[in-house]
């Protein structure tokens, strides 16, 4: 099983179906907050659904090894992180993420994603790594500058929300911008 430890009672731990009752609870408390942005907080309303999401990210790691996670701290879940799928041969993904509101501005998202990146890039040898926010998710832009994503511009209504169509702000890190953010030498 996937853990990593982030610190002061926070770790990641990878999604199994025990976790589906705790997922549905995180869920249903942080609906209304995340909501604006992730259909799914809309869609997940039963243990089923959980169990179903959770599901997904099992099958997904047992394809390309990218784990979703679950983000705790002092054992409750207050987030997670996920891949999508692996696209080959440029070795390249895209991570998602979202935080239950009483969790935010703790600095845990961002010690979560540096860690979910460095398994990516680290362990995994991903070559470049997509992140996307709807365009007035000023706090998931942030984040994704705050870790040196790249920002590649706005794919304008390229997403539904919502039975909405939405600008997506696109972000993107490649293993060398990375390598080079952790100090990295490059071999002569």
């Amino acid at each position: 099983m996937f853990r990593w430890d982030l610190s002061d009672g926070a770790e990641l731990r990878m999604l199994e179906l025990r976790h589906a009752a705790a997922f549905l609870a995180f869920v249903a408390a942080n609906r209304a907050y995340l909501g604006p942005w992730l259909e799914w907080a809309h869609t997940i309303t039963t243990l089923e659904d959980a169990q179903m999401f959770i599901r997904r990210g099992i099958a997904r790691y047992a394809e390309d090894g990218l784990p979703w996670v679950g983000l705790w701290q002092d054992d409750e879940m207050v987030g997670g992180i996920l891949f999508f799928p692996l696209e080959r041969p440029p070795r390249s993904t895209e991570i998602g993420y979202w935080l239950g509101e009483r969790a935010t501005g703790h600095g845990l998202m961002s010690r979560g994603v540096r860690a979910m990146l460095c398994l990516a890039f680290d362990d995994l040898q991903i070559n470049r790594v997509a992140l996307q926010a709807e365009v007035d998710n000023a706090r998931s832009c942030a984040l994704a500058e705050r870790l040196g994503f790249s920002f590649e511009g706005v794919r304008r209504q390229s997403w539904v929300n919502q039975g909405r169509l939405v600008d997506m702000a696109g972000y993107a890190m490649l293993a060398e911008d990375w390598r080079r953010r952790q100090g990295y030498r490059q071999p002569k």
